[in-house]
Order: C-alpha cells, then sequence, then structure tokens
C-alpha cells in the first residue's frame, strides 16, 4: 500500500492560516456585535427611562383625576404614530392617561408588576411591528395623603434600533473582511519569508545530492545549525571512512609485501612457511578491524585512560623485557575519553611501542585537563625525534619506526584514529627526559 505524501510544510502553514484566521475573526466578529448590541439596547432602555421620568415629572393630580401638562418634554407623544407611546394605568389596568401618538393603535394588555419600583424591559409586537417596552409601577401620594399605584407603560419601534444595527453588522463585515485578506497576504509573506532558509537547506541538500558541494553552509538560523551541523558531521565522517577503506587497502597491500616476498624464496622450510602465512592472516585481520573502526560518535561510552596504560604497559613490559623499561603512569583515576575501546588500544599500543623501541629505559605518562578535552603526554628518554622529521613522520606512507622491526604502519594507523576522532596529535622534545614528546588531545 502506497504512504501518502504528507504536503508541503508552507501549504499546511498557509491552510493553517487561513482556517484559524476565518475563525478568529468571526469569534471576534460576534463578540463585538454582541458587545455593540447590548451597547444600543442599554442606551434604548436609557431612554426610555428619562421618558419615564419626563412623564412623572409632568403629571398632576386635580379633584381626584390625573392631568398631563401639555408641556411634555418628548413631542412625540403628541404626534399620531410617531414611534413613541405612553400609558399610565391604575393597579386595575385601567388607562388613566394615553399619549395622543398612541390612540389608534391597540397596545397590548397591561400586566401589572407585583413589586412596586421596579422597571421591567421587555420586547412586544404592535401591529406587527417590534416594539421595546418599559413598564415601572410607581406609588402615588394623592391630596389626601393616601398612596396610589400608579404603571406608566413606555413602548418604542425597534426600527431605527435595527437599522442601526444592520449598518453596524454591515461595516463590521466590511473591516473584518478588510483585515482578513490583509492577514492573509501578510501570513503568506512571512511564511514565505521565514521558510526560505528550508528552501534553501532543500537547494543545498540536492546539490549535495549531485555531488556539486561536498557539505552544508553555515548561513543558517540558528533553529537549524543543529541540523545543518550534524548533517556536516555525518558527511564528513562517511568522507573520512571511505578514505580509511583506500588507505586500509593500500596498507594491506604494502604489509604483504614482505610476507609474500619470504614465500617465493625457494628454501624456505614448511615451518618458515607456516610462520609467514600466520603473519598475513594477522595482518589481514589487523587492516579489515582498522577499516570498520568506529571513528568518533558523541553517544559512545566514557572510556577509563588509567586501567588501559596500565594493561598496555605491563604488556610492553613483557615484550621488551630485555629493556627492563621503567614506565610512570601519573594519570588521575577520573580521567576518561569518549573513545571506543578498540581504538583506544591501536592508538595508545602503537605510541608506546615506538617510545619502547626508541628509549633507552624509562617512559613518563601524565594527563590534564583543557576546556572539555583531554591531553595525554608520552614522554621518553630516547634519541628524540629531529624537528624536520616531526612533519614527515605524520604523512601517509612514511614510515615512524626506524628500528627494522616494524611493518610502517604504526603511525598511519594512529593518525586515522586521530583524524576520525577531530583529535589532535602533537610532536616534541621533552624537557624532562630530553626524549620524544607526543601530545594527544582527546575529546572528553
Amino acid at each position: 500500500m502506497a504512504r501518502k505524501h504528507p504536503g508541503s510544510i508552507t501549504r499546511r502553514l498557509l491552510f493553517a492560516s487561513l482556517t484559524a484566521f476565518p475563525l478568529l475573526l468571526l469569534l471576534t466578529g460576534v463578540a463585538i456585535d454582541r458587545a455593540h448590541t447590548n451597547s444600543l439596547l442599554k442606551a434604548e432602555y436609557d431612554r426610555l427611562k428619562l421618558q419615564f421620568f419626563g412623564l412623572l415629572g409632568a403629571m398632576e393630580w386635580q379633584e381626584g383625576h390625573l392631568v398631563m401638562s401639555e408641556r411634555l418634554q418628548e413631542a412625540r407623544f403628541t404626534q399620531f404614530r410617531s414611534g413613541l407611546y405612553g400609558v399610565v394605568s391604575s393597579d386595575t389596568g385601567k388607562p388613566l392617561w394615553r399619549s395622543m401618538s398612541s390612540e389608534s393603535l391597540k397596545l397590548p394588555e397591561v400586566v401589572i408588576p407585583h413589586r412596586a419600583g421596579q422597571a421591567i424591559h421587555d420586547s412586544v409586537v404592535i401591529e406587527d411591528k417590534a416594539h421595546f417596552s418599559y413598564r415601572y409601577l410607581a406609588i402615588w401620594e394623592n391630596e389626601q395623603g393616601g398612596e396610589t399605584p400608579l404603571l406608566f407603560s413606555l413602548y418604542v419601534e425597534k426600527t431605527p434600533f435595527l437599522a442601526e444595527q444592520r449598518r453596524f453588522q454591515q461595516q463590521l463585515t466590511i473591516w473584518l473582511g478588510s483585515v482578513l485578506i490583509v492577514a492573509i497576504v501578510l501570513s503568506a509573506a512571512i511564511l514565505y519569508w521565514g521558510l526560505r532558509p528550508l528552501r534553501r537547506l532543500a537547494e543545498d541538500l540536492a546539490k549535495l545530492e549531485r555531488g556539486d558541494q561536498l557539505a552544508l553552509g553555515d548561513n543558517y538560523p540558528r533553529e537549524l545549525l543543529a541540523i545543518t551541523s550534524n548533517l556536516n558531521q555525518l558527511l564528513d565522517k562517511e568522507q573520512k571512512q571511505r578514505e580509511r577503506y583506500r588507505n586500509t587497502l593500500g596498507d594491506l597491500a604494502h604489509s604483504l609485501k614482505t610476507p609474500l616476498a619470504v614465500l617465493r624464496a625457494q628454501d624456505l622450510s614448511s615451518e618458515d612457511r607456516r610462520e609467514q602465512l600466520q603473519r598475513m592472516e594477522h595482518i589481514v585481520a589487523y587492516q579489515l578491524q582498522r577499516a570498520v573502526g568506529s571513528g568518533q560518535h558523541s553517544l559512545l561510552r566514557k572510556l577509563d585512560v588509567k586501567p588501559l596504560l596500565n594493561r598496555l604497559c605491563a604488556s610492553l613490559n613483557k615484550v621488551y623485557r630485555t629493556k627492563t623499561i621503567l614506565f610512570t603512569v601519573e594519570v588521575d583515576a577520573s580521567i576518561k575519553i569518549a573513545m571506543d575501546e578498540q581504538d583506544s588500544m591501536e592508538l595508545f599500543g602503537n605510541l608506546l611501542d615506538n617510545a619502547c623501541k626508541a628509549c633507552v629505559q624509562h617512559i613518563h605518562i601524565s594527563t590534564r585537563e583543557e576546556q572539555q578535552r583531554i591531553q595525554i603526554l608520552l614522554e621518553d628518554d630516547g634519541p628524540g625525534i629531529s624537528e624536520a622529521q616531526r612533519c614527515e613522520l605524520l604523512k601517509r606512507g612514511q614510515r615512524g619506526d626506524q628500528y627494522g622491526t616494524g611493518q610502517g604502519i604504526g603511525l598511519a594507523v594512529v593518525r586515522d584514529i586521530i583524524e576520525s576522532y577531530d583529535a589532535q596529535i602533537e610532536i616534541s622534545q621533552s624537557k624532562k627526559l630530553g626524549g620524544a614528546k607526543i601530545t594527544l588531545t582527546l575529546p572528553s
């Protein structure tokens, strides 16, 4: 079953923006419209409340009858079907006063509130038109000192309110639509600009695939530097691995020349031939082991240095027992390095073997820590290495073993391991013992 392609990041982000922005603007529009509607409603009821106070101020009692002054503050009460209507009723629902504007209308049946002094807001329909209603039950003290309940009922058409609400909604829709268009354009521009490093990374990866360049550049944002750095490390490791395969084949061919030459001799005994064949087997196994060396890896288990050096020194003491070499290992037990154990054996084994061949009687090993890296110093009391010879020894194909017993691959192995771990090696003169001083700087 074919795997469904997830689509590009740009398309998915743009789709998310096109979905999120309208939804956000819709919710914002609903909230603004609701707030505006509540504000309009409050304004309408506040105006009706003012009309109620106007009626209350213009009302008088004369000879037990309610009389409304002709000087009402609101002229619409006297205009025919002006859209503002008022009625004052008794507690039994009997109309005591009715505005001229409502004389030809059939107003809703009066409902007496249960409690005086409380305004009741509502919506009613008068002749198929929606109206706001305002009712207030007041207690009026008459001329005899008694109390007369009076119900004030006010009605105002909703048409101006609905028209204002519609105009606001239209304006709000236009403005929010404009904001949506601008937001989409800006989002597309920001996405295009923000994802440009990813497009450049894709182009650089395509160039790597075509072989137009060997590594990724470092002109990427901080968020991508970890990815590009790891990719460069992977590419560098792969390149070094290929180079290690080529070098190992060259070392293998070079190392097998001597035993093959011996085997060509006509006067070899079967024991000599067996010895040379066994030697060739060791060489092949050793070079194959080098070819698949682990190399640098940030997740390697930390290796204790002191036990490793002690084991190597003990083994070399048996090999060079005739020289009675004095090994001085001044290494803190807490020192650890991020290196494969087999690579460490090859590295220190070759260097210590060369030191054993060169020294007179004394080899000194010490360590020091510098900026999250470990320096290991190997010194001997031999003749030392001249300055001109130091640079040549680290070149491939040069023999570091000048004592007639080596195969000429020891320092080549050392250099390969050093390069694979991004480490450093330095050859100098030992001030303490007078011979050669090898300084290794390794990852901790």
